[in-house]
């Protein structure tokens, strides 16, 4: 047989066993799913890298994200005073005491944060804290309130005012201790101060630039 012939019967016989497998394989495979279409940009049509920096608007709501929390536990204390007068003879002074917690959040002032930046450089200041509580009612219960026992010649009740004045006083000296308690307070710095430093170091990662970053 001449080569040709032979070339010639080889190519027949693999187009019909090509012919043979793709039909076995459309008998047992489902039909391939199309790729999507690739659409190449031209040069003038790809968008430049937009130039990322620190901001400070940013830096502030970070900090908004950064309030401490913690319970602690109040005790107001308070006298009840015997009044003055005929009507009042016999009455005698009543001390008593109430107990409750308190939820405590340590915060900053967005807007007293100060950020100054020169080149790679950026100083960073954070204002005093802000220091507010929220009673937990829960914690407040029959059992957490005792009282001196009354006169039995005449009565001097507790006033529910003389109660709030004391709870209002705990909560001004609870507020003093917190900020007094220099753990705690370098807490909440820490952790304002580690949010902005992440932020910021984010940044520099996306730019390829190293900030320095100064605390006042």
């Amino acid at each position: 047989m001449k080569k040709s012939a032979l070339f010639i019967s080889i190519l027949y016989a693999v187009l019909i066993l090509g012919a043979c497998g793709k039909e076995q394989a459309e008998e047992t495979e489902p039909a391939p799913v199309s790729e999507p279409e690739v659409v190449v940009l031209s040069a003038d049509q790809i968008p430049e890298t937009p130039d990322f920096v620190p901001e400070l608007s940013r830096i502030k709501s970070i900090c908004e994200l950064s309030t401490m929390k913690c319970i602690y536990h109040n005790v107001a204390y308070g006298t009840q005073y015997a009044g003055t007068g005929l009507s009042h003879m016999g009455e005698k002074s009543r001390s008593f005491m109430q107990e409750y917690d308190c939820e405590v959040e340590i915060s900053y002032s967005v807007d007293q944060i100060k950020m100054e930046q020169n080149g790679t450089e950026i100083r960073i200041s954070l204002p005093e804290p802000n220091i507010t509580s929220r009673k937990l009612p829960e914690s407040i219960s029959p059992d957490s309130y005792i009282e001196e026992p009354d006169s039995s010649f005449n009565d001097n009740p507790i006033k529910a005012e003389t109660i709030s004045k004391a709870i209002t006083l705990a909560d001004v000296n609870m507020e003093e201790e917190i900020r007094e308690n220099t753990n705690l307070i370098a807490s909440a710095q820490y952790q304002a101060r580690s949010l902005i430093e992440s932020y910021i170091r984010q940044i520099g990662l996306l730019t390829d630039v190293e900030y320095k970053i100064i605390w006042e």
